[in-house]
């Protein structure tokens, strides 16, 4: 085939017009810090990189969740410890005021003591949480202790989703703990069963087990509280792992890698020097070129 001067001419420019949209499309690559600026770029990586910000926006609603549980079973904990840490005390009294030794006024002496525990069980119950109360479950605006009594509050446990199907439930509220039944009578009957029987200045003593069986309750509580803390802390791990995991597949779909380009950008502007400087020297090229 016979190749003209304007058919070469013609095939130089194309090339610089594709050399010039490759360097275009470099400049904005790294200016842009991504990949491509349309769908229509790159329509599949698009798609690929919309599926992985899903995946991040779940995985970042997991892990509000499990930290909200952690920071409950927190909450949750440190008052357990404080009820169960009065329960000892009402103990250590109970013994102390079910010795012969102890005459019925130092009992009723013993019994101020007791109904200021019973009343400070009764402000932990309330204790204060985020918009609502610690023990009252699902029910935040319900106090548990009023007037001296257990309210009748929501028996469903606070639940956090930690994943797809996964879920952990706090199974820890006023009724479990406080609403524990121990012969018929919940925590606060028992503390003022207790009160009553020392105001006559009578002997305590055969109250020692229901007050061993409360304190007891709470350790079981307890213990549901720091298994679910345990559960929740490894779920936030395995999300915080997931997370890095998902930005840096996105990562890897849509943002550019600035060294790979800043080298090809490099390797276009020696091609279009060199295309230019060959170019030059042919356009120039006469008719009498020919003839020689």
């Amino acid at each position: 085939m016979r190749i003209t001067h304007q058919m070469a001419a013609q095939h130089f420019m194309q090339n610089l017009q594709r050399n010039n949209a490759a360097m275009e499309k470099l400049q904005g690559q790294i200016s842009s810090g991504k990949k491509f600026e349309k769908i229509s770029d790159q329509p599949s990586a698009t798609l690929q990189g919309l599926t992985y910000r899903t995946s991040l926006s779940q995985v970042d609603q997991y892990k509000k969740n499990a930290q909200d549980g952690i920071d409950w079973s927190t909450a949750m904990d440190g008052a357990l410890g404080n009820v169960t840490d009065v329960m000892h005390r009402v103990r250590e009294l109970t013994v102390e005021a079910s010795s012969d030794t102890i005459n019925e006024n130092d009992r009723k002496n013993i019994a101020v003591e007791i109904r200021s525990l019973m009343q400070q069980v009764g402000n932990i119950a309330n204790t204060a949480y985020g918009s609502g109360y610690l023990f009252s479950g699902t029910d935040l605006n319900t106090p548990p202790y009023q007037n001296g009594v257990l309210q009748e509050t929501n028996q469903i446990g606070k639940e956090w989703t930690i994943g797809q199907g996964i879920s952990v439930n706090g199974k820890v509220h006023a009724s479990s703990v406080f609403g524990f039944s121990v012969d018929g009578k919940n925590l606060f009957e028992t503390l003022e069963g207790l009160a009553q029987t020392l105001e006559k200045g009578e002997n305590p003593g055969s109250l020692l087990n229901s007050i061993d069986s409360q304190t007891d309750n709470l350790i079981t509580q307890r213990t549901v509280v720091g298994t679910n803390q345990n559960l929740l802390e490894l779920a936030a791990n395995k999300l915080d792992q997931a997370q890095f995991l998902t930005k840096k597949m996105l990562s890897d779909t849509e943002d550019t890698n600035i060294a790979e380009a800043f080298t090809e950008l490099t390797l276009q502007e020696t091609t279009l020097k060199a295309a230019l400087s060959a170019g030059g020297r042919t356009m120039q090229l006469s008719l009498t070129d020919f003839l020689r």
